[in-house]
């Protein structure tokens, strides 16, 4: 079993592997090697992409060195016009979609048990070598959906109760306001019966994450309709 660099801390040896095995497959598609955030990032127009990772915090020289690694999507260019449009008081962070391999579609899970990688159980050329393998198919595949807002808006309609707000405004951005009104009408529902059981409760999950958001945009598409009589 090939145990590479057991050498070094537990952290170092990990952000190795990934320098030797995967910063060459992620540089043929423009990302960089941001090394104080321990992620691979590229910038398109609109969306940020990228693959981060992270060891467990009881990692021990040889005897532990776990890893997991999360696939994610954020837009600062985003936040910066949700802010301007609605007036908000403060940027309300960057993140649009991803999470941890464990749950990005198409991600094998060989060498990957209970959400953690293990250097000292596994391999670890075998294990490198799959999780660029899985970068190369999976990873660039769910960032393929983010290429562009159309692309964006079509991926975050399968989930369009939890991503109402991202998708009415990337239709805004593109100043399709006929389309954001359609698609609000069809999916307010949810957010409609909420304000009902726990719109009183000001400590609901609902108020404090949701109830703010949903308004905002409610009330640019009313206004929008209205003027448009």
């Amino acid at each position: 079993m090939r145990h590479l660099h057991a050498n070094l801390k537990p952290g170092e040896r990990i952000d190795k592997l990934f320098v030797d095995f995967i910063l060459s497959t992620v540089e043929e598609k423009e990302f960089k090697y941001l090394k104080s955030k321990r992620e691979f990032k590229r910038k398109t127009y609109f969306f940020e992409h990228h693959i981060n990772w992270r060891g467990r915090k009881y990692n021990e020289g040889n005897r532990s060195v776990q890893f997991d690694i999360s696939i994610n999507v954020s837009s600062t260019k985003y936040r910066k016009w949700e802010t301007e449009f609605y007036n908000l008081e403060q940027n309300l962070g960057t993140g649009i979609d991803g999470t941890r391999v464990d749950y990005i579609e198409g991600w094998e899970k060989d060498y990957y048990e209970h959400g953690w990688y293990d250097l000292v159980k596994f391999d670890n050329v075998d294990l490198m070598e799959k999780i660029n393998e899985n970068i190369k198919n999976a990873g660039f595949n769910f960032f393929e959906h983010y290429q562009s807002l159309d692309l964006a808006i079509t991926e975050l309609k399968k989930f369009p109760i939890k991503n109402l707000e991202f998708i009415i405004d990337f239709y805004l951005i593109q100043d399709k306001w006929q389309d954001a009104y359609d698609f609000f009408e069809s999916n307010k529902h949810w957010h409609e019966q909420q304000e009902k059981s726990e719109g009183s409760n000001p400590k609901s999950q609902y108020s404090m994450n949701r109830r703010k958001p949903f308004e905002l945009r409610k009330e640019k598409l009313k206004n929008w309709a209205q003027h448009r009589l």
